[in-house]
């Protein structure tokens, strides 16, 4: 007869510990700005999929001045809630998954926007003299995250080869109040060697000699 709120706090305190700093401070906004509100007074017992594919519904249309969700954010709930009640199923509190049977909104894929020619030049000039002018190149010639740019090391660099291994990311981690900033793994787990234009590797060169 727990309620939900109280099993979310739970499990995110224990049984997500493995997870990566910032997949935890996105779960823990998830549960703080959409599942408690709605249904963290709810007990465990009493949690149906009906109750749970009306709070889904209620997240695509506008409400009190909240802006409706995208259907890629209300998976992103729908992901937490589901994995919550994952671990109560195999923790016996719960018979069955409830959120296993809901209904969710597609996700629909935008096409990617990439600069064209001009828009190119013109940020070509805008970064001109710019202190960190280097890094908006190499991300411009490159594309890559922004983690992954900032968490580039000299190791990362083969200057004999001419290629680049993205084999990790620059995060941000906030521990009450504190910020700290750690290199962490992919989010995919999997490092990938690039081979960019000579201009980005001799942009490395001037930067490992500044």
């Amino acid at each position: 007869r727990m309620k939900l709120g109280a099993w979310l706090d739970t499990w995110l305190m224990t049984y997500c510990r493995s997870q990566k700093p910032l997949t935890i401070a996105a779960y823990a906004a998830i549960i703080r700005n959409h599942l408690k509100p709605a249904l963290g007074a709810v007990q465990m017992d009493a949690l149906h999929a009906h109750t749970i594919q009306q709070f889904y519904n209620s997240l695509s249309e506008p409400h009190g001045g909240r802006a409706a969700l995208s259907a890629k954010t209300i998976k992103n709930v729908h992901g937490v809630l589901h994995k919550a009640l994952q671990q109560a199923v195999k923790l016996g509190y719960l018979r069955n998954n409830p959120a296993e049977a809901c209904e969710l909104p597609r996700v629909v894929k935008r096409e990617m926007q990439v600069l064209d020619d001009d828009s190119s030049r013109a940020f070509l000039r805008a970064v001109q003299g710019d202190p960190l002018a280097r890094i908006f190149l190499v991300d411009l010639f490159t594309g890559l995250r922004q983690g992954e740019l900032l968490g580039l090391t000299w190791d990362c660099i083969d200057f004999v080869a001419g290629t680049v291994t993205v084999k990790h990311q620059l995060q941000q981690a906030q521990t009450k109040g504190d910020f700290s900033y750690h290199l962490a793994p992919l989010k995919n787990d999997r490092p990938r060697t690039i081979t960019p234009a000579a201009y980005v590797m001799q942009l490395f060169k001037s930067q490992r000699m500044y």
